[in-house]
């Protein structure tokens, strides 16, 4: 028998874990029950840090300037284009177009209809199979006002959900978390890594206090005061998921997350 020929081992990319948020919609089912929706828990990436992953990786020759010079001209050229009614192609990402947004009858005069021009977007396949990558790390329920889905680090590059590091920048994503009213404040306690639960006593709470971005989704802060561990971020608020004062204040905690060292 002719001998089977060797092959060399396909590597598969390894799967992203996301958590998706399961919210009640206003439109119940046929049978008269609640619906649901859901939504991906995601951070924003904006250009600039895609272009410091590439110049700390040394992915090109040209320096960061020179790239962001480039993907500015094109972004500009682009837009310019989809104001002239074209169809954009945004590289391998899908396409975007000028489309009508609602009903028109014959009778809508132009300015009419012009009111009703909005955006579209078809995705690629590739970004389809972009997307395929993912799965579901935890489903979490926000029927409550005030919930913190995830907290992650802040930082250019790529980051894992619920894993932070020392002296860094922090984001906490939420529902209804600004802080404010009489009274207020974002914490850390120290916590097992197996947590039952449980808050600290309140004196055990490390107080935050370099807080740069407090929004009703997110808090961006410094994490201070914070050695390698296993912690739970604590928010207390008086404010209502729509920016009310509240008579008493409420407390939420993030599941368990684990700080590391910046060599780590």
């Amino acid at each position: 028998m002719p001998r089977k020929k060797s092959c060399l081992l396909s590597l598969e990319k390894e799967k992203t874990k996301v958590d998706v948020v399961i919210h009640e919609s206003n439109l119940p089912d046929a049978d008269g029950s609640k619906r649901c929706y859901g939504s991906v828990s995601r951070r924003k990436v904006s250009v600039a840090s895609i272009l410091k992953e590439m110049e700390d990786n040394h992915a090109s020759i040209m320096s960061k300037e020179t790239m962001l010079y480039v993907a500015q001209e094109l972004s500009r050229h682009m837009m310019d284009k989809l104001s002239k009614g074209c169809a954009v192609e945004l590289l391998d990402f899908g396409t975007v177009y000028p489309v009508l947004k609602g009903s028109i009858s014959r009778s809508d005069t132009p300015s009419k209809i012009a009111s009703q021009f909005d955006v579209g977007f078809t995705p690629s396949e590739e970004a389809r199979k972009a997307v395929g990558n993912l799965v579901v790390r935890e489903v979490c329920d926000v029927a409550v006002q005030h919930y913190i889905f995830s907290v992650c680090e802040l930082s250019m590059k790529d980051v894992t959900m619920n894993e932070v590091i020392v002296d860094q920048m922090v984001r906490i994503n939420g529902k209804a978390i600004k802080l404010g009213g009489n009274s207020y404040g974002l914490y850390v306690a120290a916590v097992p890594e197996k947590w039952n639960g449980r808050l600290p006593a309140r004196e055990k709470w490390i107080a935050q206090e370099r807080i740069f971005t407090n929004m009703p989704s997110k808090i961006e802060f410094f994490l201070e005061n914070v050695q390698e561990g296993t912690y739970v971020f604590i928010v207390e608020t008086s404010l209502s998921a729509g920016g009310k004062p509240l008579k008493n204040s409420v407390i939420v905690h993030s599941k368990v997350v684990r700080a590391k060292g910046l060599g780590d």
